[in-house]
């Protein structure tokens, strides 16, 4: 009994992990009886993993089969289905293609789905549910070692797209420092001119920021400061995190 608990407690634990790393999106859409009747909707993809498109609808005839495509922001067309409601497309995006195209500029993916695959068409309406990965990842993770009385480093990373921006820095003294060895951490985007987040005080030091379309319009470049005002040498960690924002 014990150990079956122990099974139920890992999937409900994994199902969670699994809800907290996906996004859905859905849209509604409307086709009519005409052979040349489409519709088409665009979505980012900005982590790996699974892609999966559904759509159910109704009509004035029972069982009416449409046509469903997924499409890269090229052009490309990368599975095709065709059913009755209830049709879905299946992705494995993989880093590659994350890469290729997670700048917004690299345009957006698209499903398309059409009524041109019965002789008897007829109206549709219904909608379609789009699961994204959503997890986060690591944009830098670097080490460290600053002097002191000023000393300090910068480290450049570039932002893909929009997102939240969570900087983790640790650190400790190299010897046994009777002072309060704090750093000072600053966020700065060169784009717009300005630091956006700056914290001064003991390890561990934490900065969130949103990062926004506009923002990202004036560079993708971005760049964290850390510098040590103390007289102490300090060894310790920079680490980047990203989670996309669809």
């Amino acid at each position: 009994m014990k150990k079956l608990c122990q099974v139920m407690l890992l999937a409900l634990c994994c199902c969670f992990e699994v809800q907290a790393s996906t996004r859905t999106l859905e849209t509604h859409f409307a086709l009519s009886a005409d052979a040349r009747s489409e519709f088409s909707t665009r979505f980012p993809i900005l982590s790996e993993g699974r892609v999966v498109i559904e759509a159910n609808w109704t009509s004035t005839h029972p069982n009416v089969s449409l046509g469903m495509a997924l499409i890269e922001p090229d052009g490309t067309t990368v599975t095709t289905r065709i059913g009755s409601s209830g049709l879905r497309l299946d992705h494995n995006a993989n880093s590659f293609e994350v890469a290729k195209y997670e700048r917004p500029r690299t345009g957006q993916w698209i499903v398309k789905i059409v009524n041109d695959v019965d002789a008897n068409r007829s109206e549709v309406a219904g909608s379609i549910r789009i699961t994204v990965p959503d997890t986060e990842r690591t944009l830098e993770d670097s080490l460290f070692t600053l002097l002191g009385s000023g000393n300090a480093q910068e480290f450049p990373f570039e932002v893909p797209s929009p997102g939240k921006l969570a900087v983790e820095v640790t650190w400790e003294p190299d010897v046994v420092s009777k002072e309060d060895v704090g750093l000072v951490v600053s966020l700065i985007h060169p784009g717009e001119s300005r630091t956006l987040a700056r914290r001064k005080g003991p390890s561990p030091i934490r900065i969130e920021q949103q990062v926004t379309e506009q923002a990202l319009d004036r560079g993708e470049r971005w760049v964290v400061r850390v510098q040590n005002d103390t007289h102490a040498k300090v060894g310790g960690r920079l680490r980047i995190i990203y989670t996309p924002r669809l």
